[in-house]
This record gives structure tokens, C-alpha cells and sequence, in this order.
């Protein structure tokens, strides 16, 4: 396990962790209005299809609405279960940091949490390893195989 930990790289596990923080920010605030069927009458010539599948955008709508919401269920249930392995105050700090939809600065951080800003930064790292770890996201460096 050892080994395995010595392997990572640093500043790509943050960047990916921190690709996934964004990306469940982006579900928090993604609406369905934008899946809203138009209901507006479109004057348009269509080609004739031979298939005789009609295309309704209100089923294209409901269709994309389902897929999201499936996608948004499954993306929270696997990231509430890594955030939910790290501490009270890891989890606090990275909601502050990162999962409010207008989060602090690290200067507010600190003083919310009662901690000096080099703690803070030494916290706000550990945090964001665990959670990488937690949700396979963390990234190995490449080792170098010697050929003989």
C-alpha cells in the first residue's frame, strides 16, 4: 500500500479530484428548464423519412430529462459515498471550498474553522487526497521500465 501512495502524483490527482468537484457543482446547479420541450410551431419542409419513426421534441426532452436525472442520482450516490469516508472536518472544509454554490476563500475558511492558513492548506491537500482515493480518482506517475 505503501508503494502505491509513494507513486502519486501530486498535482494530477488534485487537478482530477478537482475536475470532479467542479462536476458535481455543475449537477447541482443544472435545471431542467433547459430539457423543456418548445412548444413555439415550427414552419419547416422535413424530408420524407422511410423508416417511419417520427421524432417528437417532447419525447427528445423527456427522454434527455431521464438520462440526466439517472446520471446525477448515480454521480451523487458515488461521490456523497468517498465524501462520506473522510472526517467531520475534511468534509466541512472541502463543502466550504468547494461544494457551496458561492464558495469561500480560504482566508474565510480559516476563520470559519478556527484554523491558521498554513493548517488550512496542510488540511485542504490531505482532504483532497483521501477524497481522490476514496473515489479511484487519484493518478499514478508513470514508472519507467528498464529493458535489459
Amino acid at each position: 500500500m505503501e508503494d502505491l501512495l509513494k507513486n502519486i502524483d501530486g498535482k494530477a490527482t488534485q487537478k482530477s479530484i478537482e475536475a470532479t468537484l467542479r462536476q458535481y457543482r455543475t449537477f447541482m446547479l443544472t435545471t431542467p428548464d433547459q430539457f423543456m420541450p418548445s412548444v413555439t410551431a415550427k414552419y419547416t419542409l422535413e424530408m420524407p423519412t422511410f423508416s417511419n419513426v417520427k421524432h417528437s421534441s417532447v419525447e427528445t426532452v423527456a427522454i434527455k430529462s431521464v438520462n440526466h436525472k439517472q446520471d446525477c442520482e448515480r454521480f451523487f450516490t458515488w461521490f456523497n459515498g468517498g465524501l462520506n469516508k473522510l472526517t467531520v472536518i475534511e468534509r466541512r472544509l472541502i463543502t466550504l471550498a468547494y461544494l457551496e454554490i458561492e464558495p469561500m476563500y480560504n482566508y474565510e475558511i480559516c476563520m470559519e474553522l478556527n484554523v491558521s492558513e498554513r493548517k488550512f492548506y496542510r488540511m485542504r491537500t490531505k482532504a483532497l487526497y483521501k477524497l481522490a482515493l476514496a473515489l479511484g480518482k487519484e493518478v499514478y506517475q508513470e514508472s519507467e521500465v528498464v529493458v535489459q
